[in-house]
């Protein structure tokens, strides 16, 4: 009788510690997760589209991290870093938007944005009502980002 108890009791302490292992790795993301760009003073540069209350976002930090992640979730999946050359590259190409003078939100059902982060600082432009084409150089700087994003890493 007492050996089936400790078999019983036994069987039930490895379900519990493998259901509770479970739920700890419960990330449904083939990536390592961080919440590191939240909290990152330097420069950012921030891309994504918007579906209605949806976003989805890239994020590349001036110390090479990339990122992306859904504005549903608390944390980034980390995709790589990026040479120094191209966080330069895309650094200088945000030089044609202007963004202490351009002022340009016109949403839609599906919208894209490009934001410029720096510390507290936020400079965003948001289009996709066809009424108001976005500026080119907000284009070009959507597209060349994306670009580095290879299809198998997009949400």
């Amino acid at each position: 009788m007492k050996s089936t108890h400790f078999k019983i009791t036994i069987i039930f302490l490895l379900l519990a510690i493998s259901s509770s292992a479970q739920e700890v790795n419960s990330n449904p993301s083939p990536f390592a997760v961080s919440k590191h760009p939240f909290s990152y003073g330097g420069r950012q540069l921030i891309v994504g589209q918007a579906i209605g209350e949806l976003e989805k976002e890239y994020r590349l930090l001036d110390d090479g991290g990339i990122y992306r992640r859904m504005n549903t979730s608390k944390e980034f999946d980390i995709l790589g870093e990026q040479t120094k050359k191209n966080i330069e590259t895309a650094f200088k190409s945000l030089k044609d938007v202007d963004f202490e003078k351009i002022n340009f939100q016109h949403p839609s059902k599906t919208s894209y944005f490009v934001i410029f982060k720096q510390g507290k600082k936020e400079h965003k432009v948001v289009w996709g009502d066809p009424k108001y084409p976005a500026p080119e150089s907000v284009k070009k700087v959507y597209g060349a980002f994306m670009g580095m994003i290879p299809k198998t890493m997009r949400l």
